[in-house]
């Protein structure tokens, strides 16, 4: 469990150390003690951390210092092997930085995190709060609170928290005493902190993701919906839209969904979806035939085409325009619901039939156990008089379907089997 803390701890620590930089630091004589090759030890140093080998990082740094006594290379041997979760190194280099640097503030944190890597969670506190007197700043609150939550102390973390956030207020420091309210009960005050920083900030992800989070386990629908659309105003993410648009329908709210989706721009293709859902025939062939005008994608040419004839009052009038797109438009490489769609439609108004059955039977090596493929290459075989040959793939489909449709091809298809016979 400690070490759980203790890597929480680093975390706040060394988000407020950086590095330190060797040309601007000097050891605590005033004087460099430079030596030859330190260069090149430094270059080392640099090269391992770029490859996060914190520890041969670590160990380049200590030796530097032990050669040059320059505190700077103490502290990036100190940050390092925290990083590396090498406490058995980093513990005599952080007493070192104590009894060296006693004005430097940064080893006093270290010492706090090797405290609670040690489970000596009384000495955390002790150095924290002396800590805080002579530094009052957020960074030492925040560690005082996480130090306190993990003790279960609710509102006495809160309490750090609090100060931190008045000290310097960031979106960090809230969530996290978002989390402490949760954990004492007050989950109203913890939304309506988040919900006045985004009002105010603006719903940045990570404050946002955390309202999402407490409406999630609440089961509170609208604000999941008025969450994600703050988070789509702001970065008009297609994840964000999908969301939205799932909460609509999960509402039944399918006018509102498809109004959405036409004022936003996201997701086109959903939309298309849609206005087929709704039967709006004539807006998805317009949005697929601007689509195709953008993208020049055959397969939005192959889908105005399926549009135009399921959206046609009379099919018949409408087979010369149908034919032409798909003739324009279809290939070998097409899905196999486009070569079936198109091999059925020459099939079942006379025009190609053989040419159908071509199709479909592309359709079929795409996907071989369609029924609904094999009931098209069935009513080809009908359409041929090869009536056996069709009663025998009909009576797979019927063992996968029985709509109208294909009880319909059936009948037809056994009675010219019976008349064959004859």
């Amino acid at each position: 469990m400690y070490r759980c803390i203790a890597a929480i701890v680093l975390l706040f620590i060394m988000c407020g150390v950086g590095l330190a930089n060797q040309t601007n630091q000097t050891n605590q004589t005033g004087v460099k003690q430079r030596f030859e090759g330190e260069d090149l030890l430094i270059l080392q140093a640099l090269d391992a951390q770029r490859r996060y080998d914190h520890n041969t990082s670590a160990t380049l740094y200590k030796e530097l210092y032990e050669r040059t006594d320059d505190g700077v290379y103490l502290k990036n041997a100190v940050q390092l092997f925290l990083s590396a979760g090498n406490w058995q190194e980093s513990e005599p280099l952080i007493k070192e930085g104590l009894k060296t640097y006693k004005d430097d503030n940064d080893y006093e944190r270290f010492y706090i995190a090797m405290a609670v890597n040690k489970g000596d969670i009384t000495s955390a506190l002790k150095k924290a709060e002396k800590l805080i007197k002579r530094e009052k700043t957020a960074q030492n609150m925040q560690l005082m609170g996480v130090i306190y939550m993990y003790q279960q102390k609710y509102d006495m973390a809160l309490k750090y928290f609090e100060g931190a956030h008045q000290l310097s207020p960031n979106e960090q420091t809230l969530v996290q005493m978002a989390d402490i309210y949760i954990k004492l009960g007050q989950t109203s005050k913890a939304i309506a902190q988040l919900e006045t920083y985004a009002r105010l900030n603006g719903c940045t992800r990570f404050v946002c993701y955390k309202l999402i989070d407490i409406y999630g386990k609440d089961k509170n629908i609208n604000g999941l919906l008025n969450v994600y659309k703050k988070l789509y105003a702001a970065f008009k993410t297609d994840a964000d839209a999908q969301k939205i648009f799932e909460i609509l329908m999960f509402q039944n709210k399918q006018k509102e969904a498809v109004e959405f989706l036409e004022s936003s721009g996201a997701n086109p293709d959903l939309l298309i979806d849609m206005y087929l859902f709704q039967k709006q025939y004539d807006k998805a062939i317009d949005l697929a035939d601007t689509l195709y005008q953008e993208t020049n994608d055959s397969e939005y040419l192959l889908k105005i085409a399926i549009y135009e004839y399921e959206g046609a009052a009379n099919k018949t009038n409408v087979l010369k325009s149908v034919s032409a797109k798909f003739e324009r438009s279809i290939s070998n490489e097409s899905d196999a619901l486009y070569l079936n769609y198109y091999g059925y439609l020459l099939i079942d108004h006379d025009i190609n039939v053989a040419k159908g059955i071509d199709l479909v039977k592309k359709a079929l090596k795409i996907e071989p156990d369609s029924p609904y493929y094999q009931d098209s290459l069935a009513w080809g075989f009908y359409k041929q008089n090869r009536c056996q040959e069709a009663q025998n793939i009909m009576q797979k489909v019927l063992e996968k379907l029985n709509d109208k449709e294909v009880l319909d091809h059936f009948d037809a298809i056994k009675s010219c089997t019976i008349k064959e016979s004859k």
